[in-house]
């Protein structure tokens, strides 16, 4: 019968010691020990966060800026659409 090798046991060194946690802290009260009053975009951002400090995603969606700079406050509904992506292109139109 082998021995294990003392290289491979697992050691204090690979234990995961949490940072910041972002998730609520356990309540006695809650169902699964669950808070009650937890909104749900605020789990959702604190469990993108906990999915990247454990290696399991590259970045947390929610950390994305979006591609385009921001509309002026001055300019038409038509051109939020139009960078958007919400406008119909005028040469379907003319096709049907």
């Amino acid at each position: 019968m082998s021995t294990p090798d003392e290289e491979q046991a697992p050691g204090i060194d690979d234990v995961i010691i949490p940072q910041e946690d972002a998730l609520p802290t356990p309540t006695r009260t809650g169902h699964g020990k669950m808070p009650e009053d937890i909104d749900d975009d605020a789990f959702e951002r604190a469990a993108e966060q906990e999915r990247v400090a454990a290696g399991l995603t590259d970045y947390a969606p929610s950390d994305v800026p979006p591609a385009t700079d921001p509309l002026p406050p001055e300019a038409s509904e038509a051109a939020d659409a139009a960078q958007r992506g919400l406008l119909e292109d005028e040469g379907d139109e003319e096709q049907t």
